[in-house]
Formats: structure tokens, C-alpha cells, sequence
């Protein structure tokens, strides 16, 4: 029986299984699709611009409402933004004979504060017992103690308890402007004197919890006794506050917010203690606003009254532009050329000239306002005798007063 052609080309099967071995990679790379990629995370990113005041007896944070994921996402929803607080005990620093009791910690918070002192990074600069600082006794008065206290991230992160959390409809209200608002109610200032350390983190749904925010700190003070008497004035140049400081060398803060919104931004300005005025030069026409001044003991971190008295404002151009001025007439043939300064307001929209002929009364004889400064009266008979007057008229129909009145005799 013959053989085929083709059997001497049979290779044994080892050496088609080590040819296999050694290509069948490359046979398989081809058309290969990359690795699939994580997902972009869903967890809310670190809150980075927190800030805090105190407001009378109440602690204001303020925030950028929390919008993206730590992948660059948008965040299409939260649960809740979380307030958390780390106290620090303030005392003076005594005399070795007289050590100062420390502030018992739970051992989960002293393990925490244990392991945050054997990394050298996040070793406090200087030994001292969990839950206590001690200032130096020769502390310069101008000195803010919450300068002095220093809480390392990883220590807070392990050692912070839950303060306040804003859900649903009350989380909605808190927002103005795409900046979130939070307050948290002051009960009492204790005694002795104690620096609140906080951050803040945004809850998304299970597991899905921001990173703790920057940490802020304040010591809780007696807020300044309000400012009284404070009363609104319109003019045309904006809205004139005046108020009666209570006493004590105390700046002030004026504030403003549209009658719309509920809260105020920051302070419109901060006013020296000599003076009790301010002028808002930046109110603008057709807005209601309402105005509030509060008394500063402490600019770093913010320290002011509560607010005790609100002023409303319905800011309207009800304010006529000032007359026109030095209004001259040159009778000439057949005619009369009026001239006038323009009055100096911006909102001026034009002028209206009025003319009388003896023995009657003044009417006016430009049904269109005039634009510029001039007019060329061609009503006008040879031999008659003429007094004229001009008024500026704003754009919302304010009209001033009559300028001075000019006379021309027509030849």
C-alpha cells in the first residue's frame, strides 16, 4: 500500500505541541482588547475650603457644596454632610510641683493618639497629655490660642466624635448660591477655656464617605453685645446706614442680602470703630434688600454679635437728576439757539425745553426728548420776546428741576 505524498511531512507530535508552546501566544494576542479599567470612584471628593465663625451663640461653617467624586465625577446625590469635633483644653502651663490633670480619652482615643506619636511626621511639637494644651505663662495678650493648638489629621481622624449632620429637606435650605451653610448652637462657653478643632465629610450612601475636610479651629468666646438704633436711609447714591455702637473699641461688620434669600454672605464691610455710618454705593435700582450690623471682638477666627436688628429697603429710582445749568439763548433771524451744561448724573436719557411767550404759560415744545445739550427753535416770529427753561429726565421718567429761565428777542 503506498504511502501519501504528504505523510513524509508529518511532524511528530512533540514537536508541533513545542511549536505551539512557543507561537501560540502571539496567535492569541491578536485582536486582544486592553484590561478593563476600574471605574471611576463614586466616593465624594475632600470638602477643601471649610471656614468657621461664631456668630452670638452659635458656631456658622461654610462650605462649597459638595458636587464631585474623588474620580472628577459629578456627584449626582448625598445622604448627609457630617460635622465632626475634636476638643482641645486650654490651661496655663504650672509649675512642676503642680501638674495638670488631663482630660480622660477613652482607650480607643489614646491607642489612636499613641500610634499618631510614633510616626515622627505626626509627633506634636510639643509632649502633652490627649484632650489638654497648656499655654505658656508669659503668653503675649494678642496671642489667639487657636494658634497655639495643633491636631494632626491622622490623630483627628481617629479621636473626632460626631457633632451635627444636615439630610434631606434641611440640607436643601442650607444651600445659597452653590455655598452650603451649617449652624451649630453654642450652649455654653466653659470654663476653663477649650479650642474646637473641626472638619467636615460628605455621607453618599454606604461606604461612599468623603475624606475628612481641612480642620478649622475656634474657642468658643462671649460674643459682643449688638449694636442698636440701626436704621436705612435710600439716596441716589445708594443706601446710607447709621447705628449705635454699645460700647468698647469694636469694629463693625455691616451685612446685606437680597429679601429673597435667607442667610447673609460675607460682610459687605468692615467699618472702623470711630465710625457708626457706612454708604453702600453698590445697591443697585429695582432690588429689596435687607441690611443688619453686627459688632467684631475677634476677626481670626470671627467673633461677632448675634444679629438683632434687620432693615429692609425697597431701592427705587425715585430720584430726579439735578437741573441743567448755565442755560444760555442766542436770538438769531428767524430762530432761537438754546444751549446748556448736561446734568452730570449717568442715567440722564435726555431734556425737555420749555418756552413761554408773554402773557402765557411755559409748555414744552420737544415731544421727544432732546439728546446733547443744544436746541435750534425755528418757531420762532421776528420782534416777539421768548423765556425758556430746560429739565434732564432719567431713564426711569424722573424729571428735575426747572433750570434757570434765559430770554431772547427774535429780530
Amino acid at each position: 500500500m503506498s504511502s501519501s505524498p504528504l505523510a513524509s511531512l508529518r511532524l511528530p507530535a512533540r514537536i508541533v505541541l513545542l511549536i505551539f508552546l512557543l507561537t501560540g501566544p502571539l496567535w492569541l494576542a491578536c485582536g486582544r482588547k486592553e484590561p478593563p479599567r476600574p471605574p471611576a470612584s463614586k466616593v465624594p471628593a475632600k470638602i477643601t475650603d471649610l471656614t468657621v465663625q461664631q456668630r452670638g451663640m452659635e458656631f456658622l461653617f461654610t462650605m462649597t457644596y459638595p458636587s464631585a467624586t474623588m474620580g472628577g465625577l459629578t456627584l449626582a446625590e448625598i445622604e448627609s454632610v457630617e460635622i465632626w469635633e475634636v476638643v482641645r483644653v486650654v490651661s496655663p502651663l504650672m509649675g512642676e510641683d503642680e501638674p495638670v490633670e488631663a482630660e480622660e480619652l477613652d482607650a480607643e482615643s489614646t491607642e489612636a493618639v499613641g500610634e499618631a506619636a510614633e510616626d515622627p511626621e505626626a509627633a506634636p511639637e510639643e509632649e502633652q497629655a490627649p484632650g489638654l494644651f497648656q499655654l505658656p505663662t508669659d503668653l503675649p495678650d494678642e496671642e489667639q490660642m487657636e494658634d497655639l493648638v495643633k491636631v494632626d489629621p491622622r490623630e483627628f481622624r481617629q479621636t473626632a466624635q460626631f457633632r451635627w449632620a444636615l439630610r434631606d429637606a434641611e440640607l436643601s435650605s442650607a444651600v445659597q448660591g452653590g455655598r452650603l451653610l451649617i449652624r451649630l448652637p453654642i450652649e455654653e462657653v466653659p470654663e476653663p477655656e477649650e479650642v474646637s478643632v473641626f472638619a467636615a465629610r460628605t455621607v453618599a450612601g454606604p461606604r461612599l464617605v468623603s475624606p475628612f475636610s481641612n480642620l478649622v479651629k475656634i474657642g468658643p468666646r462671649q460674643p459682643p453685645t449688638a449694636p442698636s438704633s440701626v436704621s436705612v436711609t435710600a439716596t441716589a447714591i445708594g443706601v446710607e446706614l447709621t447705628w449705635e455702637a454699645a460700647g468698647g473699641d469694636l469694629e463693625h461688620n455691616v451685612y446685606r442680602r437680597d429679601a429673597k434669600v435667607r442667610d447673609y454672605g460675607p460682610p459687605l464691610a468692615t467699618v472702623p470703630p470711630e465710625t457708626q455710618s457706612f454708604a453702600d454705593r453698590s445697591a443697585l435700582f429695582d432690588n429689596r434688600y435687607i441690611y443688619t450690623v453686627t459688632a467684631v471682638s475677634s476677626t481670626d477666627p470671627l467673633v461677632e454679635s448675634r444679629i438683632v436688628t434687620e432693615r429692609e429697603v425697597d431701592y427705587k429710582d425715585r430720584f430726579p437728576p439735578s437741573a441743567p445749568e448755565n442755560i444760555v439763548s442766542l436770538a438769531e433771524e428767524a430762530r432761537v439757539r438754546l444751549l446748556w451744561e448736561v446734568s452730570p448724573e449717568s442715567d440722564v436719557a435726555g431734556y425737555r425745553v420749555f418756552r413761554q411767550v408773554p402773557g402765557e404759560e411755559f409748555h414744552s415744545i420737544t415731544p421727544e426728548l432732546v439728546i446733547g445739550s443744544e436746541l435750534l427753535d425755528r418757531d420762532v416770529a421776528s420782534g416777539n420776546t421768548y423765556i425758556y427753561f430746560v429739565t434732564a429726565v432719567d431713564g426711569a421718567n424722573n424729571q428735575s428741576e426747572a433750570s434757570k429761565t434765559t430770554t431772547a428777542q427774535v429780530p
